[in-house]
């Protein structure tokens, strides 16, 4: 028997329908007479077999048999006929590669599997048969139920058709259209045909991302676009028209445009865009539309496309208000350069005249009709390679303004020339200076002279200085050796007197020195951390036997700080207020302390005099200023003191506050930043320096000094090798052979040498690579700053004459490091 093969690709008839592996169905009228003809022949043998054989019944039998004979070639005909429908069958689903035909079973497992499914899904019918349909989908939708809700829809809906991804065997999805059958009768299940429509979709993804990046670009542009057919139709706007006409792309679409906007309608606008739609030519104008209480101007072109205009609006209603705000400060700006006093001019970048003020024209005589359009030097020659001129070229090609006073080549008189150069060129401003300039001139040598007579001055006093310093440096030393070798108290107080004029003479040298040297600025302020304690304590002993002999009581309120500062230049301001309290307090106490207050350090020194009229508060700080001596009594000083404390204030940045009450004494505030507190170390400050037999070389031209510094260094108990210059220095410590330990020389020596050059020549003569240069101290009247910067480049320590021998004991103990 044989069974009718199923149509690929079409449904199932409802009755008989099955699989494309399973066999056929045979025709059910031909099984029905079959087997009835089957049974009748059982009926016949039977009757045979028990009763006699009769001529009827014999042909009867025949002709049953003929019958059962034709229904079996019949029936055989039908199998072949099935057979060969199943042969053409499974040729036209091997043949169909671009599509997956598989059938399952009601469960959902794979029973049949083609070609085409092997090529577009990976797996081989063999490995596929047998599986659940669930390998052809993506996990995710395999936990959602995806498949099982396919054949329950294809159930209910008879025939399903979807789009949807699939996996390959190896693991990339595929895109595919999917139909679904189901099948019905002794087969039951479901036929799956799948079509590869991956490139497909690839392609449309491809067009679609085009498209969107089409549109994204079309709609990021500033301007408002909106395309048109070749029947002036609406086809597409971008985003920025949508805000520019309020609608939206489907409410304009297939509208022609003066549908949409009316009021084009047989307009400029109307007949611009169809000369471009006939011409296939861009056209494009500026419009101004004017609504209720605003106005709006579109700057409109139209553009041939191929399916008909596109039209681009943009919005310029800001730049059209910028340029009539242009045009206007324009005006006002030729209104201000025809009434400035200045003469001015502008030219292009060809240097042509493009603007001359009535002002120019007057200076030069021209009017500007003859000279706008024209190049400089065209209408002026005596222009070219003259210094007004290069300037300008200068200013031009360094891009930055300029202002120069020059020789005018075409007024013949001085004129300060300002010269701005812009993005259009260049605009030049002039004025005549020439009376400026003989005025300048004039205060020129005058202060030519002033400054010659100020050097001549500076000269004189440096010269005075140091010829002054060097006879009272002798009579310091000597008036200390006198000391011992003075008998009987007439001698000795004669002896003090003296002492104290020196030491007198000596304050008016080292405070006149202070004033040089600030104002100079050679002074360079070292910043440490420097414990105040330590300072105190030196003020504290310096001078409280002056306040006892006085009278005065001296308190010291210390404090364990530190302040960052200079340490020399910060003792020497509070030395000068300390010595100002004490020569303008007769009675009563001075007060010096310090304390914190809001992140700073407070020195304050406090006293009982005088005090201060609120007229004079501010004139104290002058030189030489003082309160309260019109007398100029030489006991109270030169009114210099206060006059370096505000000079060193500056210098440290340290503020100085005074308050006073006339009567009932006056505070001084110095306020400085806090430090870090360091340990202070034990120093030779004020302990006389003992020889103990050191070897001390010392270098001055001038004898009596030389004299004087022998016999102090003697008395301290050095051996001591004198020179008056570095040439006898050499020879007699050639002679001598022993190294020194110390050298002291005056910084300026005879025949033009200095006392840096002879400390040079000295340690040469002991070059010791592993051991440290002979320790140096130069001792000099000089008070300019070429002298401290010598001795700093030879690493030198410097001391100013006059020097007592306490000042020389100190310095010496630091320099050499023993108390």
């Amino acid at each position: 028997m044989t069974k009718q093969p199923s149509v690929p690709n079409e449904p199932a008839d409802n009755r008989t329908g099955a699989g494309p592996d399973s066999p056929a169905r045979p025709d059910a009228e031909l099984l029905a007479r079959l087997e009835e003809l089957e049974r009748e022949n059982a009926r016949l043998q039977s009757a045979l077999s028990t009763a006699y054989s009769g001529r009827d019944d014999l042909l009867t039998v025949t002709a049953l048999n003929e019958d059962l004979r034709t229904a079996f070639n019949a029936l055989e005909r039908s199998r072949t006929a099935h057979a060969d429908s199943e042969r053409r069958l499974r040729a036209i689903l091997d043949s169909a590669i671009g599509h997956a035909i598989l059938t399952l079973a009601p469960d959902g497992r794979i029973t049949s599997w083609n070609p085409g499914a092997v090529r577009i899904l990976g797996w081989s019918e063999e490995d596929a048969r047998g599986q659940p349909v669930d390998i052809l989908f993506p996990a995710e939708e395999v936990a959602a139920g995806a498949p099982d809700a396919l054949r329950v829809r294809a159930l209910a809906e008879g025939r399903i058709q979807e789009e949807r991804p699939f996996c390959h065997r190896d693991g990339f999805a595929v895109w595919a259209a999917l139909t679904i059958l189901p099948l019905q009768g002794d087969e039951e299940g479901f036929l799956w045909i799948l079509h590869d429509r991956s490139d497909e979709r690839r392609m449309e993804e491809a067009i679609a991302d085009v498209r969107r990046r089409a549109t994204d670009i079309l709609d990021s542009i500033d301007e408002a676009l909106v395309a048109l057919d070749g029947d002036y139709r609406v086809i597409y706007q971008n985003r920025s028209a949508e805000q520019l006409d309020r609608q939206s792309l489907s409410a304009m679409r297939g509208r022609r445009l003066w549908e949409v906007w009316p009021q084009l309608a047989g307009s400029d606008l109307e007949s611009l865009c169809r000369r471009t739609m006939t011409e296939r030519q861009p056209t494009s104008m500026e419009k101004r539309f004017d609504g209720e209480g605003t106005t709006l101007w579109l700057e409109i072109r139209f553009l041939p496309t191929a399916e008909g205009v596109g039209c681009f609006f943009r919005d310029i209603t800001t730049r059209k208000r910028a340029e009539e705000e242009a045009r206007a400060s324009h005006e006002r700006a030729v209104k201000i350069l025809e009434s400035i006093s200045d003469a001015f001019y502008a030219v292009d970048h060809d240097w042509r005249f493009t603007y001359i003020n009535r002002k120019a024209e007057q200076l030069w005589r021209r009017s500007r009709e003859t000279l706008l359009g024209r190049r400089v030097w065209e209408a002026f020659p005596k222009v070219v390679g003259s210094e007004a001129f290069e300037a300008q070229k200068q200013a031009v090609r360094e891009g930055r303004e300029m202002t120069i006073e020059v020789l005018s080549p075409i007024l013949g008189d001085w004129v300060e020339i300002s010269i701005y150069p812009n993005a259009d060129g260049l605009s030049v401003y002039f004025r005549d200076i020439t009376a400026r300039r003989q005025a300048q001139q004039a205060l020129l040598q005058a202060k030519e002279t002033a400054e010659a007579a100020d050097l001549a001055k500076g000269k004189f006093l440096a010269a005075a200085s140091h010829d002054l310093r060097q006879p009272l440096q002798a009579l310091l030393l000597f008036v200390d050796v006198l000391k011992p070798h003075v008998q009987g108290s007439q001698g000795a107080t004669a002896l003090m007197h003296l002492g104290r004029g020196l030491d007198a003479l000596k304050e008016l040298l080292d405070s006149l020195l202070d004033m040089s040297r600030l104002d100079a600025g050679v002074v360079q302020p070292n910043i440490e951390n420097v414990s105040v304690a330590p300072l105190f304590d030196h003020i504290a002993a310096s001078y409280r036997p002056v306040a006892a002999a006085k009278g005065l009581e001296l308190h010291v309120l210390s404090c364990n700080a530190a302040a960052r500062t200079d340490r020399t230049l910060l003792t020497r301001m509070v030395r000068n207020l300390v010595e100002n309290a004490l020569r303008y307090t007769e009675n009563g106490r001075i007060d010096i302390e310090c304390r914190r207050a809001g992140g700073r350090l407070l020195i304050e020194v406090r006293d009982t005099g005088i005090g201060i009229p609120p007229d004079h508060l501010e004139r104290i700080w002058e030189e030489f200023h003082q309160v309260g001596n019109p007398e100029r009594d030489r006991n109270r000083g030169l009114g210099l003191g206060l006059a370096i404390v505000r000079r060193l204030s500056l210098l440290l940045n340290h503020p100085v506050d005074v308050t006073s009450k006339p009567g009932q004494g006056t505070s001084f505030v110095i306020a400085l930043p806090l430090g870090r507190t360091v340990e202070t170390p034990v120093t030779a400050a004020e302990a006389a320096t003992a020889g103990r037999g050191r070897f001390a070389v010392v270098v001055d031209d001038d004898a009596i000094v030389l004299l004087g510094l022998e016999t102090i260094f003697r008395e301290w108990g050095y051996q001591v090798l004198v020179a008056g210059s570095a040439q006898k220095a050499v020879e007699g410590l050639s002679r001598t052979g022993r190294r020194p330990d110390l050298i002291v020389a005056d910084y300026r020596l005879r025949e033009g040498r200095y006392g840096t050059e002879a400390v040079a020549r000295i340690r040469a003569l002991y070059d010791d690579p592993g051991s440290a240069p002979v320790p140096g101290l130069i001792l000099t009247g000089e008070t300019g700053p070429e002298c401290e910067l010598d001795a700093a480049a030879h690493g030198l320590g410097i001391i100013h004459k006059p020097v007592t021998p306490r000042q020389l004991s100190h310095a010496l103990g630091e320099l050499l490091g023993t108390p």
